[in-house]
């Protein structure tokens, strides 16, 4: 008799994802392959331990059934399947089509009404049926010919269940009464709701005398006590019931038993899969070697497996046909390339468009610059010029042809219908409204829509098509080399437009089709929002604030520079007097090394507190000094001395330089999608690390100052990350302190020393306050002993009690870090994501550390999502308003705008509005707005 075997696919895919819950298992590229992992194993279980002549997988639909049609209540209560077990659904489809099993699906249907009908198809045809499930929904339909396949659990193997089994099992008259058993008892995993109050014993007892729920209902007045007014008054709610957990065996569908016939596996796609996954036990089974097989060849296609249609466009008559075409598509990607990675100065080669998949052109341009004021060529371009006599007569043709040929392009930039789509889009939007291009629609980012999906992954092009796509994009070193040293790289300018067709069309392609994989992924995640409120409109606004700039005072600095090197002449006096005190020849303050021998040789001190790198030296980095100071006064001396020389290093001899001799003006680069948490970071030089609380922090800010007569407005919001804190914990206490405007680290110290507010010491305030923000980055005792300088059980007593005082705020942490287990993420009010792939490792550090994560990043990230709003919500304001003014700083939670002294008031009024309604919290978001001569004077 010949054998069939219909296998519910879903339940071996959660199987594997909740198997590896803990520990997941990841591609190099990482993505998440647990769930197919279980699927793999799962479908082999059943084809080994089955042997079955015949084979099909059956699928829920994508959609609502005809159960939920008829209860919409039914599965409501199911959470949304997680992210990584969706995304596996393709994967196991690719695995199923190599092993040549077919997987059906039908709107309207579950798997189980699939494999219902074909079951009793196949019975009636003379097969005998293993119907391979977990679920005991199926008991219902096995008979004489049909058996049900349980796989098995952790060490217990499968089971197989015939009719007498499933009785014995079940304590049934029949497999049949497994649907009366359901409609009783109901199934809480279904919100199939049964009697109120009958479990499973009381469901076998009822149908023992009775036989079915019909026939209970109509002798529910014989029942004895309870349970007869129980039976009553469920009587509708097991009618549902019994409807919906009756498996359906008549679906209108053609079944074809032959094409369920087992048939070798497809060993190229298999192998293919199977690299493309790292299944590589999977692999060998089928006798595939995973190291023979070219698995970069099978897990990534290359621009020769890509169907592509790529054109060059050197001329302006076919640059104006190129451009007639955009202006009439609804949407294209586009790219530049440039002589350098910086935006700023870098040099237009060519632009990269594409319409369609496969479909792109390269638009190839002399590299020119943009400024047709100053029509001299660069000493690279004149290398470029093969007739040197013609010089400056070429620059000046060149200049003017890119600029024809890019200008050509300008209506279709600037139709705000049109979506447009690029990579990092800030760059390229940087380059182009340095040509003259302006944009009339928000671009779409491809990298910040993996960004929002996934913060603490890498955001590369070439590592998303990889990751998303399975394609592999031609590395830049195939153009201009390896980065070598003693061998100079060439230059996207030194190449022929030939050279770059393919490379550059490839990267509009690219962006194209990934932009159509990420943004349905962004939508379905509920991201759509931060992407279009924040993320991608802010990216304008930030060309706006490089192009603008600040102001520097160099006199400032210079001043400051010379009282920063007499403090750091003073602390190496005072470490060499230590030196000598001790007999040693001189040691190198700047080397870590001698430094460490010193401090734990020489000295000897605590030697618990040391740590060695991989190098076997000692450490003496900031945290290993930190936890050092009090053992010996020369830890403050050294802590002093790299401050002060790190001050001097990274401000007051840096910034000087940065100044741009065109408009005095320092330019940073910022970018979006840096920082794990959301937070913007800067660049070329660094702003975002300016020091704020320090005493000699505070001269670098003073040396930031606004244009020539004009007044520097500084909006800062007030404690926001305590707020958030107040408002997604749900904590009365610290709710209601913000709503009256009182003081919060006094409120919390009364609360915490059991004292009036009014008798609250400033130490006690102070102490307080490095709790409340302690809390939000998760310190520990030992962190804040040492940074309160007081014994670790009293720091211990501190925490202890701020949690009594604010019980919520724990909850709200524990429930975080359950939700981070849970999901393998954490997520902002916005939705934006952080993956925390330690979260449930079994290294204590690892893990410790991602549950901090997991706290605060809800914190922390909506703090970034509010501050991105906020800038996006006034940069609007002030065009709106038709203000001078530019906003041209974000440094945390604060904002810094270049204003003529007339519109000092409407800005400021203006900042305030606009931060304060940025985002309902439910907790007032107080904004501090000043004003001054330079950045220290307006915090």
């Amino acid at each position: 008799m010949a054998k069939i075997a219909i296998i519910d696919l879903m339940p071996f895919l959660y199987r594997g994802h909740f198997a590896f819950m803990r520990s997941p298992r990841m591609t190099s590229t990482g993505i998440n392959t647990s769930a197919l992992f279980g699927f793999a194993n799962g479908i082999m279980s059943v084809l080994k331990d089955c042997e079955p002549d015949y084979a099909v997988l059956a699928m829920d639909p994508d959609g609502p059934t005809f159960r939920h049609e008829a209860y919409p209540q039914y599965k409501a209560q199911r959470e949304k399947m997680p992210e990584d077990l969706a995304a596996s659904i393709p994967m196991a489809f690719e695995l199923a089509d190599a092993l040549n099993i077919p997987v059906l699906r039908m709107k309207g249907f579950e798997a189980d009404d699939l494999m219902g009908t074909i079951a009793a198809h196949a019975a009636e045809s003379g097969f005998e049926v293993l119907l391979a499930t977990p679920d005991k929904d199926a008991a219902q339909l096995v008979t004489d010919k049909i058996k049900l396949f349980r796989p098995g659990h952790g060490k217990e193997g499968p089971e197989i269940y015939d009719v007498e089994k499933v009785k014995e099992h079940w304590q049934l008259s029949s497999p049949a009464q497994m649907i009366d058993y359901l409609a009783l008892a109901g199934d809480a995993s279904d919100n199939i709701p049964g009697v109120r109050g009958v479990g499973e014993k009381t469901a076998v007892a009822l149908l023992k005398d009775w036989g079915s729920v019909e026939e209970i209902i109509a002798h529910a007045s014989e029942l004895k006590g309870k349970l007869a007014e129980k039976v009553a008054a469920g009587a509708e709610d097991a009618r549902a019931s019994k409807f919906l957990t009756t498996i359906r065996t008549d679906v209108p569908m053609e079944i074809d038993l032959e094409a369920f016939r087992r048939r070798e596996p497809d060993q190229a796609k298999l192998a293919a899969v199977c690299a493309k996954y790292e299944l590589d036990q999977f692999a060998k089974r089928f006798n595939i070697d995973p190291s023979s097989f070219d698995l970069q060849a099978a897990k990534y296609a290359e621009l020769s497996d890509w169907p592509h249609d790529y054109r060059l466009v050197t001329t302006l008559e076919d640059a104006q046909q190129l451009s007639r075409i955009l202006e009439n598509t609804p949407k294209f990607a586009f790219d530049t390339e440039t002589t350098s990675t910086d935006a700023h100065t870098a040099l237009l080669v060519g632009m990269s468009f594409a319409t369609e998949p496969g479909k792109a052109w390269y638009v190839a341009v002399k590299p020119a610059s943009p400024n047709t004021d100053t029509p001299k060529p660069s000493s690279q371009q004149l290398e470029l010029n093969l007739n040197t006599d013609e010089t400056v007569q070429d620059a000046k043709h060149t200049q003017c042809e890119c600029k024809d040929i890019v200008s050509c392009f300008a209506k279709a930039f600037a139709d705000p219908n049109k979506t447009l789509i690029a990579h990092n889009a800030k760059f390229d939007i940087t380059i182009l409204r340095r040509y003259g291009i302006s944009f009339g629609s928000t671009v779409r980012d491809t990298m910040l829509e993996h960004y929002v999906l996934d913060a603490a992954a890498r955001h590369k092009m070439d590592t998303l098509a990889m990751e998303f796509l399975r394609y592999r994009p031609i590395p830049i070193e195939r153009l201009i080399g390896e980065k070598k040293r003693g061998v100079a790289q060439k230059n996207m300018a030194d190449l022929r437009p030939e050279e770059i067709l393919d490379y550059a069309a490839e990267d509009a392609d690219v962006a194209l089709r990934l932009h159509d994989m990420l943004r349905p992924r962004c939508e379905a995640y509920g991201l759509t929002s931060v992407l279009e409120n924040s993320e991608e409109p802010l990216v304008q606004i930030l060309c706006d604030m490089e192009d603008d700039g600040v102001r520097i005072d160099e006199v400032a600095l210079r001043k400051f520079g010379l009282v920063l090197e007499k403090d750091i002449n003073s602390y190496i006096e005072i470490f060499n007097n230590a030196v000598r005190q001790e007999g040693c020849e001189s040691v190198n303050l700047d080397s870590p090394m001698q430094l460490g021998k010193f401090l734990f040789t020489t000295l000897k001190l605590d030697s618990s507190l040391a740590k060695k790198t991989s190098s076997g030296n000692y450490s003496t980095d900031e945290d290993i000094l930190i936890k050092l100071e009090g053992t010996h006064p020369i830890i403050r001396t050294i802590l002093e001395y790299r401050a002060c020389t790190k001050l001097k290093s990274t401000y007051v001899d840096k910034l000087p330089k940065c100044i741009d001799p065109k408009d005095g003006r320092v330019h940073t680069t910022f970018a979006q999608a840096f920082t794990e948490t959301g937070r913007l970071s800067s660049s070329n030089p660094n702003l975002q690390n300016i020091p704020v609380r320090t005493d000699r922090g505070k001269f670098v800010r003073a040396a930031i100052v606004p244009a020539e007569g004009n007044v520097l407005v500084s909006a800062d919001y007030s404690q926001i990350e305590l707020r958030i804190m107040a408002a997604m914990s749900g904590d009365e206490s610290m709710l209601t302190a913000f709503a009256e405007g009182a003081d919060i680290h006094r409120e919390t110290a009364a609360r915490v020393y059991g004292v009036m507010p009014d008798l609250v010491t400033p130490e006690q305030r102070s102490s307080c306050k490095m709790v409340n923000f302690g809390i939000i980055y998760g310190i520990s005792a030992f962190g804040l002993s040492q940074r309160l300088r007081i014994p670790r059980r009293e720091a211990a007593g501190l925490i202890e009690t701020y949690f009594q005082e604010y019980p919520k705020i724990r909850a709200f942490m524990d429930r975080a870090i359950a939700s981070a287990r849970e999901k393998g993420y954490a997520e902002t009010m916005m939705k934006r994501r952080r993956t925390l792939r330690d979260i449930n490792s079994r290294n204590a550090t690892a893990r410790q550390a991602a549950e901090r994560d997991a706290v605060n990043t809800p914190v922390q990230g909506t703090a970034a999502d509010l501050m991105k709003l906020a800038m996006v919500r006034v940069a609007r304001a002030l065009k709106a308003e038709g203000l001078k003014a530019k906003m041209v700083l974000q440094i945390h939670d604060e904002l810094l705008f270049d204003t003529p002294p007339d519109e000092v008031d409407r800005v400021v009024a203006l900042a305030k509005r606009e931060m304060s309604s940025a985002m309902d919290l439910g907790v007032p978001l107080e904004v501090g707005v000043g004003t001054g001569a330079n950045w220290l004077a307006a915090h």
